[in-house]
């Protein structure tokens, strides 16, 4: 193209100009909002793809997906469901016994979801897995605990902590796991009414009284028992040495005859006779001789 002077020239340039900038912008424009892109899909979560548009489209054909997936947004939504151990600190709340007596129970559950049951899940509740866990799964949990307390007394449910417990977590394991979330472990953290809590501290006081007076009565037993067998060692002791000692004083006044006598009065003697007074026994019944 031949230009008739430099204006026209000018006009041109500044056209092809507006035009490559209105291309390049398009293109980020085309490059920003294109739909595809991709997910992936972690170890310890299950992906589900679900088709918005087409023959094909709603939860009735959901497929299972892993690693990383490609995907149009405009067609097509991707839902991740983690299959790792849960933990869920619930809201106390309260439920009532058989006899009227309200406890406050503070859950708190550790579920994982059945892998292979994931698609069924989001068929059913098209909830995130958040908003499940407070509304289906609250509800079921507090069912559980209304209907196993309205068949025990407040007192069984003190004394029977581990039936009552065993009668929640078969209820849960059931109710939970015929919708895809396992159970594992729940703590109940039950507290029972200021009344019967000052009843029960009242009980264990006296049975805790009970048991120190029966152990200072067991000791004070044991104590007198052993001064008793002390003394009696002692006494028996003092007797076998009384009975020895009698023994012995028997043996020797059998063996202390009168010529014994004589002779250790001889042995004794100095060989001097009295000067003054009489004679004694013994010279004189020698003399008489």
């Amino acid at each position: 193209m031949q230009y008739t002077n430099d204006e026209e020239r000018g006009v041109f340039t500044k056209l092809k100009l507006i035009k490559m900038l209105a291309a390049i912008v398009i293109l980020i424009i085309v490059l920003l909002a294109q739909p595809f892109t991709y997910e992936n899909i972690d170890a310890g979560n299950v992906g589900i793809r679900i088709n918005l548009y087409g023959s094909d489209r709603g939860v009735d054909n959901i497929t299972i997906v892993t690693g990383r997936v490609w995907y149009n947004t405009w067609t097509t939504k991707i839902v991740e469901f983690p299959t790792f151990t849960q933990s869920v600190d619930y809201e106390p709340f309260v439920v009532t016994t058989k006899d009227a007596a309200e406890f406050q129970v503070d859950p708190k559950l550790n579920y994982h979801i059945n892998a292979s049951m994931v698609p069924q899940i989001y068929r059913q509740y098209r909830k995130s897995l958040s908003e499940i866990e407070q509304q289906f799964m609250r509800n079921t949990i507090y069912d559980a605990y209304r209907i196993v307390a309205n068949s025990f007394t407040s007192d069984s449910v003190m004394s029977n902590r581990e039936k009552f417990e065993d009668r929640i977590q078969i209820i849960l394991t059931r109710n939970l796991g015929k919708d895809g979330f396992l159970y594992d472990q729940l703590t109940s953290a039950i507290t029972p009414p200021a009344s019967l809590r000052q009843m029960i501290d009242e009980k264990n006081a006296s049975i805790q009284a009970r048991l120190k007076a029966e152990n200072q009565a067991k000791q004070a037993i044991a104590e007198a028992q052993v001064t008793k067998a002390k003394a009696e060692g002692e006494a028996a002791a003092m007797l076998v040495k009384a009975r020895a000692e009698a023994e012995s004083n028997r043996m020797r006044q059998q063996s202390l005859t009168a010529l014994l006598i004589q002779q250790q009065v001889i042995e004794k003697w100095d060989g001097k006779l009295p000067q003054y007074g009489t004679v004694p026994q013994f010279f004189k019944n020698v003399t008489d001789k």
